[in-house]
């Protein structure tokens, strides 16, 4: 038993010392799902003027308050598979539910580790959105991608 006990922590300890440096740690918490706005008719992007965004059940829930965006970024909930935004442009309200896995990759050989979500679904109410696209289902920390289409009438 304690031959078990020293194996464990002599392991824990290597480990802790392969990331011990700051630069090569990350554990991400920040993923943030890029989302395209696009004309319904032309498929050309297009901008939504006076948006406002929640993101549901978050002590910073207010993301946009009264902007003209012709790309959204909308960050996701690392402790949830699911969330809720609120988005309204003019007097209209829509609501988008998105649906992603997680799972963690190694950054470095030297211990680095960061948290990616996969979009699996993502729906809306339909009231100013037309179509959702998900045109690049991996959320990566970081990334600089285009996640999801929306399509607006």
């Amino acid at each position: 038993m304690k031959k078990c006990i020293f194996i464990v922590a002599t392991l824990f300890a290597v480990i802790v010392v392969a990331c011990s440096e700051t630069s090569d740690m990350l554990l991400s918490y920040q993923n943030t799902l890029q989302v395209g706005v696009y004309s319904r008719h032309t498929k050309n992007d297009t901008t939504l003027v006076n948006f406002v965004a929640y993101g549901e059940g978050r002590s910073d829930s207010l993301l946009y308050n009264m902007e003209t965006v012709g790309e959204i970024f909308l960050n996701l909930n690392m402790h949830a598979d699911s969330v809720r935004f609120i988005l309204q442009t003019q007097s209209l309200q829509d609501e988008m539910f998105v649906r992603y896995s997680k799972s963690l990759e190694p950054v470095s050989a030297s211990g680095g580790i960061t948290m990616n979500l996969h979009v699996d679904s993502i729906s809306t109410t339909h009231v100013f959105i037309d179509s959702v696209a998900v045109s690049h289902p991996a959320v990566k920390y970081n990334e600089s991608l285009e996640n999801v289409k929306i399509f607006v009438y």
